[in-house]
């Protein structure tokens, strides 16, 4: 099977070759092909190459080039440095004090920071494997966009001290998110998944995610919705205190972290929302052996790959700078041979066949 006709048909209750199986490694992936990574980010073509080597070398079925954190942020007049080994960060935010967010212009995909480069990458990219290839692509969510558009202790003091300034500003990265997501949607058609590691129990309180969060969270999913139909998220870190709010904002789909239990969240949510994960990425992928890999991996289908909605096999969060090759091929094939046979709401045959 294509990896199109393959999520097709395990979306539609079909039974499938291997279980739907994303290696979350855009921009950590160009060292494996002698890029630096500061290259690809400002590259259409080194973009398309990597893409299509990782497609043929592991036969993952996801393909396309994430926004990431922080090329949102940039768009919008944040400044950001580019390492030559190692992702982006921000040195400079957009906003000194909530008061600036009054009167700022909203992105526009076809002329602000490296958003034209990524959407050129994508045409290229569906011209070569629009038949056989879905795509798809995500961005930082309201909260992780806000938390770069200034200052991190600005923004935290005014959840005490300025809340009307954090909504203020909150809105307007909403307004942004919704607007490159619909946008890039518009011009390619593909659907976009949030990305908040913002969000999660190690930087926020729940008190501080229910007043500040919550709603432009469940904003931005029925604004998206409206145009894409489904918006699934990932919370890098711990979420276990706030899945309930997390499912309940309308996400069609959950990625979450290797710090949770995805068995449990299979127990609780299932039958809600759809999950994605949650093999340990740097403890596993990244330091582990292959045989490591592969237990990791058993172990994530044994837990969740009956979810009643559906489930993907992908590492917890993004595939770190320096996974071997060698690792990528275990996961891989231990995909092949564990998730043999798989379709929604039952373990897969190769899983059964093990006893």
């Amino acid at each position: 099977m294509t990896p199109k006709e393959r999520l097709a048909a395990y979306a539609a209750g079909e039974e499938v070759d291997r279980i739907p199986t994303t290696l979350s490694a855009g921009e950590t992936a160009p060292p494996l092909y002698g890029y630096k990574i500061r290259d690809w980010y400002f590259s259409s073509d080194i973009m398309f190459d990597v893409e299509s080597r990782l497609a043929a070398d592991f036969g993952a079925d996801n393909m396309g080039v994430g926004l990431g954190l922080r090329a949102l942020v940039e768009a919008l007049g944040t400044r950001l440095e580019y390492p030559e080994k190692g992702v982006s960060y921000v040195v400079e935010p957009k906003f000194k004090s909530f008061a600036e967010v009054d009167g700022a212009e909203l992105v526009d995909v076809d002329k602000d920071g490296r958003l034209p480069i990524i959407i050129e990458s994508f045409e290229k990219l569906m011209d070569v494997y629009g038949d056989i290839r879905t795509f798809g692509t995500g961005l930082a969510g309201p909260l992780t966009t806000a938390g770069q558009l200034i200052d991190t202790e600005v923004f935290l003091r005014g959840m005490i001290k300025d809340r009307d300034g954090v909504h203020k500003l909150m809105q307007y990265a909403t307004d942004n998110v919704v607007k490159c997501a619909r946008d890039i949607h518009k011009r390619l058609g593909i659907g976009l998944m949030l990305s908040e590691p913002m969000a999660s129990s190690d930087l926020l309180s729940l008190r501080q995610f229910k007043q500040f969060y919550k709603p432009y969270l469940e904003q931005a999913v029925r604004r998206m919705n409206e145009f894409q139909g489904s918006t699934a998220i990932h919370i890098c870190g711990h979420t276990r205190d706030r899945w309930d709010l997390v499912v309940g904002s309308g996400v069609s789909g959950f990625w979450v972290d290797n710090l949770e239990d995805i068995g449990e969240l299979k127990e609780l949510y299932g039958q809600q929302v759809s999950l994605t994960g949650n093999v340990p990425p740097v403890a596993v992928l990244l330091e582990g052996s292959p045989e490591d890999v592969r237990k990791a991996v058993l172990d994530c289908l044994r837990k969740a790959a009956d979810s009643p909605r559906g489930y993907t096999l992908c590492p917890g969060c993004t595939t770190p700078v320096g996974t071997s090759r060698e690792n990528l091929d275990a996961f891989m094939d231990a995909a092949w041979e564990y998730g043999r046979g798989a379709r929604k709401g039952c373990l897969p045959r190769g899983l059964q066949e093990l006893g």
